[in-house]
């Protein structure tokens, strides 16, 4: 067993047996994110490409996710003369690009509040698990902002346009259950049962050919932005990479010996 853990006042980082777990710890304020916190996250991730680490799963302390942004800073209380722009540019872009551009699984496990900045998080992530009683919000318009942290990309990627716009505009309270029927959420749980079906699939991730799965998300990536001739391209030089593991060689023995592979992500 490979374990590790540091901790930040506010970000709890804990990796064992190649599955990194990064908990925002702020429950007071149900988890809101302050630029440092931001930053700690951000190295967590970074830190990933090079510890070992498999699969991420980003999630919340004491029953809620993240509740947005920490709009209590210095500067905050003038919000007219304050930059805003290069606060989001330093302080969260990064993040949410580094979540969709590394080549790590990563999942969201969802309890309670994922709200503004917050819900964006989840949805930056590969898979969303949530509890029943999640509530996902893009709550800008509540306070006359527009959405920020990816949220319109995030929200036209699962809903459409026009879904998106509706519920944008609204802030509307979106249960678990509707997120899971419109194509936000993965898996809809009971909260009692959330941790383990994450874990279940956490395994199967963390056992299985890592190599693939990497390269799954980089096809899917190149999907998302580019055209079916880039993602042609992308396909075919991803599978060079494949060729080169020795899962491949053990996924092709085990088929042929009908047996179940018996991946070292290598």
């Amino acid at each position: 067993m490979n374990t590790t853990a540091t901790t930040t006042e506010k970000v709890l980082i804990h990796l064992e047996n190649n599955v990194k777990t990064i908990t925002i710890n702020n429950p007071k304020s149900k988890n809101s994110v302050s630029p440092e916190m931001g930053t700690s996250i951000l190295k967590a991730l970074g830190a990933s490409k090079l510890d070992g680490t498999r699969v991420i799963v980003i999630t919340g302390a004491e029953g809620n996710f993240c509740s947005g942004a920490d709009l209590t800073g210095n500067g905050m209380q003038n919000p007219k003369q304050y930059d805003v722009t290069t606060y989001l540019r330093t302080a969260f872009h990064p993040l949410v690009l580094t979540m969709r551009t590394i080549d790590i699984p990563i999942i969201a496990k969802v309890r309670g509040v994922a709200a503004g900045i917050g819900a964006n998080f989840a949805l930056a992530a590969d898979m969303v698990y949530a509890s029943e009683n999640a509530m996902f919000s893009q709550i800008f318009t509540n306070i006359a902002l527009s959405s920020d942290g990816g949220g319109a990309y995030w929200m036209v990627e699962a809903l459409g346009y026009k879904k998106a716009f509706e519920l944008m505009v609204k802030a509307a309270k979106i249960s678990a259950a509707d997120a899971e029927k419109w194509g936000m959420v993965n898996q809809l749980c009971k909260d009692e049962d959330l941790d383990a079906q994450v874990d279940e699939m956490v395994q199967f991730l963390a056992t299985g050919p890592f190599v693939a799965i990497q390269k799954t998300k980089a096809n899917l990536r190149e999907a998302l932005k580019g055209s079916i001739e880039t993602t042609l391209e992308a396909e075919a030089n991803n599978q060079l990479a494949n060729f080169q593991t020795d899962d491949f060689i053990e996924g092709v023995m085990a088929f042929m010996q009908k047996r179940k592979p018996q991946f070292k992500g290598k």
